[in-house]
């Protein structure tokens, strides 16, 4: 089985690969491991291979079937998530159960992918276990769970556990970096290490995390002159949700003081927060402001207290 654009967990890698290419890949599997491991990426890859075409290394990536599997699109391949209301209720589990036993559209085989095997409750467990008892020779079962104990023991005696584990940070940074090569290499590498090489939790940080945390700077620079004490507050300790999106705050924040700066003695900004702010206080303010946050950027790189930051740095802000 190709999966090499599987990064890290070589072990459970090989004996996929293995058990694939040598006809033993068991009709029902269990993927376990925290959000953002690769569980899902790891089940699109073991289906689109259970469908594939090739007489090599699957999934191709160039037959008919993996080109429909990659669009998403393919006739053979079920995909039900726990986290939508319903589709692994009891009854939605005894429709698969019925399904897998009619012939597969296209392909040799059907794949069953089933994510979020955590919301699945006993009974429909239960109903689950008969198919699993008694399975079709052309369907294959893919379930993703954060923890296999989540599952009744019958349901884990009855499928083989694969577990996936976050990747080494600097091979986590190097696919994110891949995967999102608009962003600047030192930031992924810095995110890495703030997830712990979890791959899926370094990429939703750095995409969802850009566009607040310049919000929230500038929501903190508005406070540091205009609002209350208490107000600037609330808004520092929202820093302690993790130290990357502290740090991308606080980087936002000596930028936009800088550019406050600057459009106080007349030269051309980007900002109209900054231009405004510019006009409304004294280049003394401004350039205090300045000073404590570049401190508060350097102090942000040790290993501080989150909490106690924030709390800090409401203090030296309301200048």
């Amino acid at each position: 089985m190709k999966l090499s654009e599987f990064v890290s967990n070589d072990r459970t890698v090989e004996e996929i690969s293995y058990a694939a290419d040598n006809g033993t890949l068991p009709h029902a599997i269990l993927i376990e491991g925290a959000p953002g491991t690769g569980k899902r990426t790891l089940a699109d890859i073991i289906s689109r291979a259970a469908v594939c075409t090739a007489d090599h290394e699957k999934p191709c990536e160039t037959c008919p079937d993996c080109l429909k599997a990659l669009h998403g699109n393919h006739p053979d391949i079920f995909t039900a998530d726990g986290n939508n209301s319903g589709e692994l209720s009891v009854d939605a589990i005894r429709r698969i159960r019925t399904d897998a036993y009619i012939k597969p559209n296209e392909a040799a085989k059907k794949a069953y992918i089933l994510n979020g095997c955590d919301k699945m409750l006993t009974q429909a467990q239960n109903a689950f276990l008969k198919i699993l008892e008694e399975p079709p020779a052309n369907v294959i079962f893919i379930m993703t769970v954060t923890s296999a104990n989540m599952l009744l023991p019958t349901v884990r005696s009855r499928v083989r556990l694969y577990s996936l584990y976050p990747a080494d940070p600097g091979a986590a940074a190097a696919y994110v970096s891949r995967m999102l090569p608009d962003m600047p290499y030192e930031a992924v590498a810095e995110c890495a290490v703030q997830c712990v090489g979890n791959i899926g939790k370094t990429i939703e940080t750095l995409q969802s995390g850009g566009e607040e945390s310049a919000k929230l700077a500038e929501d903190i620079i508005r406070a540091a002159f205009k609002s209350s004490e208490y107000d600037l507050l609330v808004l520092t300790s929202k820093l302690c949700r993790d130290r990357f999106f502290a740090v991308r705050t606080l980087d936002n924040l000596v930028e936009l003081s800088s550019q406050c700066v600057k459009a106080s003695v007349g030269a051309a900004v980007s900002s109209e927060l900054a231009s405004d702010i510019s006009k409304r206080i004294s280049k003394r303010r401004l350039l205090l402001l300045t000073d404590n946050i570049s401190r508060a950027r350097k102090i942000i790189s040790t290993n501080v207290n989150l909490n106690f930051f924030g709390t800090w740095l409401s203090s030296v802000l309301k200048v």
